[in-house]
């Protein structure tokens, strides 16, 4: 097998790149003939490096099953198998065939693993004074350089919960924000410092204020202030990995499996009996993404509706509230574990 086509990857920046390197021809692997083509040897340097981030480990994954999980670079697994197969039998590697059990190597593990440290660090040990330059000599400073422009025309949700069912719809100012002397601490935002917390999806937001049945809520509509002319940056926790990118691709699996770990405890929900203590780590984190990238919030998963996305605006003024109408629960599924 000599060549391979784009339709064999899911990787969008690799089947940008045979798209425009490659050739019309008939690739070796799925014997198409209307897609573009490329030499695997054009390839074969980076599929090295790809590889050598890889140790054998029995309680791991599969090695084709890991990349794929984390990274879809492949169309399917079995194309996957059969290119990864070709590229071990021609270099040295530790593993014989795409199908033996690995875990990323030893250098990636405790970069990556630093995080469940530094929580404790931060919790426990030293908080104001912590030690920044070990962040950035593992190269966390680089890491979170992925961002989308948020557009002026976006539109984003907040749900305020009513006390009392006499309560009108609460008007657009008060969809803001609490005063600083009021703001309690959060996952993002220290206490005194409040961040606005957004959603990209009306019925997420009802999710994430925990809204029970024939509860009333108030439902904002927020976008970018026409007072802003600037860009409204955004560190992107949910976007879909490339890892096709020779030279960087130890630090896009860094980069990866550490936002990774942090979205999940951002995403984690606010439990009544949390203590404090528990947001510590998160709101360390996301003032050191604002701090070293400059951006104006983040971007990540909800956990508790999986069809929406959570934004965190450092700065609320960046927003207006556009508009706010009253919501009544009619429905509440449960479910037991």
């Amino acid at each position: 097998m000599n060549s391979i086509c784009d339709n064999c990857f899911s990787d969008k920046e690799m089947k940008g790149f045979i798209g425009s390197q490659g050739y019309d021809g008939r690739c070796d692997f799925c014997n198409l003939d209307t897609f573009k083509i490329i030499s695997i040897n054009e390839v074969l340097d980076f599929f090295k490096e790809l590889l050598s981030n890889f140790q054998l480990d029995s309680n791991g994954q599969s090695l084709v099953s890991l990349i794929q999980g984390d990274w879809g670079l492949f169309s399917n697994n079995s194309v996957g198998s059969r290119f990864l197969n070709i590229v071990i039998n021609s270099s040295n590697f530790d593993f014989h065939n795409a199908e033996v059990f690995v875990n990323y190597s030893q250098d990636i593990l405790d970069n990556v693993n630093y995080w469940f440290k530094l929580k404790e660090k931060i919790k426990w040990e030293r908080r104001y004074l912590i030690d920044v330059n070990a962040l950035t000599e593992l190269g966390w400073d680089g890491f979170f350089g992925s961002q989308v422009i948020m557009n002026k025309n976006d539109i984003l949700y907040r749900a305020r919960l009513h006390h009392d069912s006499t309560n009108s719809c609460y008007t657009q100012d008060a969809m803001f924000c609490p005063p600083k002397h009021l703001s309690t601490a959060g996952r993002a935002n220290p206490m005194g410092i409040p961040y606005l917390y957004l959603s990209d999806n009306k019925e997420t937001i009802i999710y994430e204020v925990r809204s029970a049945y024939l509860d009333e809520v108030s439902v904002g509509e927020f976008r970018i202030s026409n007072n802003i002319s600037k860009e409204v940056k955004i560190s992107d926790f949910t976007e879909v990995p490339t890892i096709y990118h020779p030279s960087e691709v130890n630090k896009r699996i860094k980069s990866r499996l550490l936002k990774r770990l942090i979205s999940i405890d951002l995403s984690r929900p606010m439990r009544r009996y949390d203590s404090e203590l528990d947001y510590i780590p998160t709101q360390f984190i996301c003032e050191f993404i604002k701090v070293y990238t400059g951006v104006d919030g983040l971007k990540f998963t909800s956990s508790l509706h999986n069809l929406g996305n959570n934004y965190v605006i450092f700065d609320q003024n960046l927003m207006d509230c556009i508009s706010v109408s009253k919501v009544k629960i009619s429905k509440v599924d449960i479910s037991f574990n």
